[in-house]
C-alpha cells in the first residue's frame, strides 16, 4: 500500500463532496429507520429536558446557566438572582439568545462560554465558536443591558483569547496570520486598547513557532497586587509560567518542563512526570518567593493525584487523590504550609468528585467552593462550602440535585482488572443493565476508552447512554488504559511515544476479559472512542478485529504518517512521535490504521467525522473509510456538521448519537430475525 492512499479526499473538493454525498446516503440507507427516529426524539428530549439544570456558576449577584430547548436548539444563556432558589421552573432571565444571533448574522455559532471581568461581573467576553470549530469570535458583552458593547472589543474568529487588564485594555493572545504558532494557536501576546485596530496592538511577547501556544492574563485575587501571567505551552501537558509584578523582576516558576503548574500569588504546585528530581506522580508544593519545597503526595501502585483537580484558591490548596479509582479530597492551608494535609469528606459518598470556585472569576469571588458529586448511576449533586473555619468547620450546603434521567432499577456497577499482554492489570468499570444475569454470556457490551495525553477517564453520569443503551439491555464499560493518568503519571508515560501499543493491548485485553468472565462473546462486544479514542478504535478494527462485533470510531487520527501535515497535528508530536524521524516513523506506521487494513473478515465499522473539525482534520476519517471500502470491507462512513465536538444544536447532537446507536444496535443487539448490518463490500 502507498504511504498516502486516497489523498484526493484531503484536498480535492469535488472528490470530497462526491464521497461524502455517496457514503452518507449509503449509511443512512442502512441505519435510518423508525427506531432511529425514535432515538433522535429520545436523545433530544434529554438534551432539552426542562426539568434539569446541567451547570451553574455565579457572576456577581446572579447565577448563570446555558440550556437548549425545542424552541432554542442552539441555546439560551440564562440567569437568576443568587438569592433565588435554583429550580428549572424558576424565573430565569434570558441574557443572550444564541439562536437569534445565528439568525441575525446568517452564520452558525456554537456556545463556548464567557470570560468575566474582575472589575465588573456584568462585563464579559463571549466565546462563540464558528461552526463548532476551534475558531472563536471574541466579543465584549454587557450582561446588564443584554447587548454587545457599542465600540467594544470584537475580534474575528481565531484560535486566540482576550483577558481583561482593566475596563479599556485587554491582553490579546493572538493567533491571527503572522502571530500564530506552527500549530495554529496563539503565538503572540499583544496589548489591545478599546477602539484600537487589532493590527496596531503593540507586541509584548512572541513565543517560538514550534511551541503549541502562549497566552496571558492578569490575576488580582483578593485585592492582592496585580500580576500579569504569561504562559508558554511547548506541548500539551507542559507549561512554563512567568509572573510579571510591578517593581520586581519577572519570575519563571521552576516546575520541570514536562509538567503543568498550578499557582496563586504565593505558591505553586505540580505533579512530576519524567523530568526533574521526583518520581513520576509526586505532588510538589513550592513557594514563589522562597526556597520552600514540600512533597505532598508520593505515588504508590494504584494511586494518583488527578491533575485536573489541583487548585490554589485563596489561602488554600485542594486536590483529589485516588486509590484504585476511589477519590478523596485533600486540602492544605497555605498560611501553614508545613502542616499535614486534611481530608475533606463529602456530605454523601460518590464515585466521582470535583471541586472548583463557585465564581466565574475566582479573582472576584468570596471563597465559596463548588463541590460536584456523581457516579455512573448517581445523578450529579451540587454542594457549596467554604474554608473560612478550616476543614473542621466546613458546613456543606446542598445547592442543587439533578433529577434521575434514566431508570437504574436492577443496574449494577463492578470494577475488574484485565491482564494485558505484558501481564499488567488494567482496571475497568462495567455498568450492568437490569436482568443482566439472564443475558450472561451474550450481553451486548459497549467499551469506551481514550488512552492518551495523560487524560483520565472518570465515572460519569450519562443520561443519554443510560436511557438508550443501558435501559435497552446493554452494558457499558469505561476503560482505564495506559496513556491516561488514572493510576498516575507513570501509567500515562508507559504508553507515550513508542509505548503507545501498550494502550491498544490494554483495551483489547478488556474485551477478552469480558469473555473470560462470562459476560459476553466477541460478536456482542463493541467499542467507541473519539479523537485519540477514535485512533484507539481504528487500531481495534485493524489489529484486534476478532475481539469485537462492532467498532465506532469518531473524529479519529487514522493516518499516523500524515497527522503533522495539519497545523493542530503538529502539537501532538510530543505525544506520538515525529513521522519525519525514522525510528518514530517505524512505530507509527506499525499501528497506523490506514496502513494496516488486513485481508479477511472485519467486524462492522462506523467511521464518522465532522465537516468543520479543525483539530483532527476530517480527511483522516474519509481516507480511512475509503481504504476500508477499497479493501472489500463494508464499513460505513458518515460526515456530520459541526466541529471536533460535533454539532452545537441539540437536534444535531441527538442525530449524531442516534446514528451511532442505530449502528450499535444492528451490530450487537440484532437477533437472527432482525435487521442486521450488511457484510458485503460497499458498492464502488
Amino acid at each position: 500500500m502507498t504511504d498516502h492512499p486516497h489523498l484526493e479526499l484531503e484536498t480535492d473538493a469535488e472528490a470530497i463532496d462526491a464521497f461524502v454525498l455517496r457514503e452518507n446516503a449509503r449509511t443512512e440507507a442502512v441505519l435510518v429507520d423508525g427506531q432511529m427516529e425514535e432515538d433522535i426524539a429520545t436523545v433530544r428530549a434529554i438534551l432539552e429536558a426542562p426539568g434539569v439544570i446541567r451547570a451553574m456558576i455565579r457572576r456577581g449577584a446572579h447565577l448563570y446557566r446555558f440550556r437548549q430547548s425545542p424552541d432554542n436548539p442552539r441555546g439560551l444563556w440564562l440567569r437568576l438572582p443568587v438569592t433565588a432558589t435554583p429550580t428549572p421552573d424558576a424565573d430565569w432571565e434570558v441574557v443572550f439568545d444564541l439562536d437569534a444571533h445565528c439568525a441575525e448574522t446568517g452564520r452558525i455559532w456554537v456556545w463556548h462560554g464567557a470570560d468575566t471581568a474582575a472589575f465588573d461581573p456584568e462585563r464579559v467576553i463571549l466565546r462563540l465558536s464558528l461552526e463548532g470549530s476551534d475558531l472563536h469570535r471574541l466579543v465584549e458583552f454587557d450582561c446588564s443591558t443584554k447587548a454587545f458593547v457599542p465600540g467594544g472589543f470584537d475580534l474575528p474568529p481565531e484560535r486566540g483569547g482576550l483577558a481583561w487588564i482593566d475596563v479599556d485594555t485587554c491582553l490579546w493572545s493572538s493567533a491571527r496570520e503572522g502571530d500564530a504558532t506552527g500549530s495554529g494557536w496563539s503565538g503572540t501576546i499583544r496589548r489591545l486598547s478599546r477602539g484600537m485596530a487589532p493590527q496596531d496592538a503593540p507586541e509584548l511577547h512572541r513565543t517560538d513557532a514550534t511551541d503549541l501556544l502562549c497566552s496571558a492574563w492578569v490575576s488580582k485575587y483578593g485585592g492582592a497586587e496585580p500580576m500579569e501571567v504569561r504562559m508558554r505551552m511547548p506541548a500539551i501537558g507542559m507549561t512554563e509560567v512567568t509572573l510579571h509584578r510591578a517593581g520586581r523582576a519577572p519570575v519563571t516558576l521552576p516546575n520541570p518542563p514536562d509538567t503543568t503548574v498550578a499557582f496563586n500569588q504565593t505558591h505553586f504546585a505540580y505533579i512530576a512526570r519524567a523530568l526533574g528530581d521526583h518520581p513520576a506522580g509526586t505532588l510538589v508544593l513550592g513557594g514563589i518567593d522562597s526556597a520552600f519545597r514540600r512533597i505532598l503526595f508520593s505515588p504508590a501502585p494504584g494511586t494518583a493525584v488527578n491533575e485536573d483537580s489541583l487548585i490554589l484558591y485563596g489561602d488554600w490548596m485542594l486536590w483529589t487523590e485516588t486509590e484504585m479509582l476511589r477519590p478523596r479530597i485533600m486540602a492544605l492551608d497555605l498560611r501553614e504550609p508545613d502542616q499535614p494535609p486534611q481530608e475533606i469528606v463529602p456530605p454523601v459518598p460518590a464515585e466521582a468528585v470535583h471541586v472548583s470556585s463557585f465564581d466565574a472569576n475566582p479573582d472576584a469571588g468570596d471563597g465559596t467552593i463548588a463541590l460536584y458529586l456523581s457516579g455512573f448511576l448517581t445523578p450529579p449533586q451540587f454542594w457549596l462550602f467554604d474554608l473560612a473555619g478550616g476543614v473542621a468547620g466546613i458546613t456543606f450546603r446542598k445547592f442543587y440535585a439533578q433529577p434521575a434521567e434514566f431508570d437504574t432499577t436492577g443496574m449494577e456497577v463492578r470494577l475488574h482488572l484485565a491482564a494485558s499482554a505484558d501481564g499488567t492489570g488494567v482496571p475497568y468499570h462495567i455498568v450492568l443493565p437490569k436482568d443482566h444475569a439472564a443475558a450472561q454470556g451474550d450481553l451486548p457490551v459497549l467499551i469506551h476508552g481514550y488512552g492518551g495525553f495523560g487524560i483520565s477517564m472518570q465515572p460519569w453520569y450519562d443520561p443519554v447512554g443510560g436511557k438508550t443503551w443501558l435501559e435497552a439491555g446493554g452494558a457499558m464499560v469505561t476503560a482505564y488504559i495506559r496513556g491516561g493518568a488514572e493510576l498516575g503519571q507513570d501509567w500515562y508515560l508507559q504508553a507515550k511515544g513508542a509505548g503507545r501499543p501498550r494502550a491498544f493491548a490494554d483495551f483489547a485485553a478488556i474485551a477478552s476479559d469480558l469473555v473470560e468472565r462470562g459476560y459476553s462473546r466477541p460478536a456482542r462486544i463493541g467499542c467507541r472512542g473519539g479523537s485519540n479514542g477514535g485512533l484507539l478504535c481504528g487500531v481495534m478494527l485493524t489489529r484486534y478485529p476478532e475481539r469485537f462485533g462492532a467498532v465506532w470510531a469518531s473524529v479519529g487520527v487514522h493516518d499516523m504518517l500524515r497527522f503533522t501535515h495539519f497545523p493542530a497535528g503538529r502539537g501532538w508530536i510530543d505525544e506520538y512521535g515525529d513521522p519525519v524521524d525514522p525510528d518514530a516513523r517505524d512505530w507509527l506506521r506499525a499501528y497506523s490504521p490506514i496502513h494496516n487494513i488486513p485481508a479477511g473478515n472485519l467486524p462492522p465499522a462506523l467511521i464518522d467525522t465532522s465537516a468543520h473539525d479543525d483539530r483532527v482534520d476530517p480527511s483522516h476519517s474519509r481516507r480511512f473509510a475509503a481504504a476500508l471500502i477499497a479493501a472489500g470491507h463494508g464499513s460505513l462512513f458518515y460526515q456530520h456538521s459541526g466541529g471536533h465536538g460535533g454539532g452545537g444544536a441539540s437536534a444535531e447532537k441527538a442525530r449524531q448519537w442516534a446514528l451511532g446507536l442505530a449502528f450499535l444496535r444492528k451490530a450487537l443487539m440484532a437477533g437472527p430475525d432482525q435487521d442486521q448490518l450488511p457484510s458485503q463490500p460497499a458498492p464502488s
